[in-house]
């Protein structure tokens, strides 16, 4: 279907929404997220 067939169209068929989200990730990783903040808290990035 992603090869005859727009890949938005093809994802509104098979999630029923053409538009996606990225909410699902950043909760997955959360924890991850709040570790490196406190692991890195107070230092800049060198590039």
């Amino acid at each position: 279907m992603g090869r005859s067939r727009p890949w938005p169209e093809a994802l509104e068929a098979v999630i029923g929404s053409g538009q996606m989200d990225a909410a699902a990730m950043l909760d997955h990783f959360a924890p991850l997220k709040r570790w490196l903040d406190q692991r890195n808290r107070g230092k800049t990035c060198g590039w």
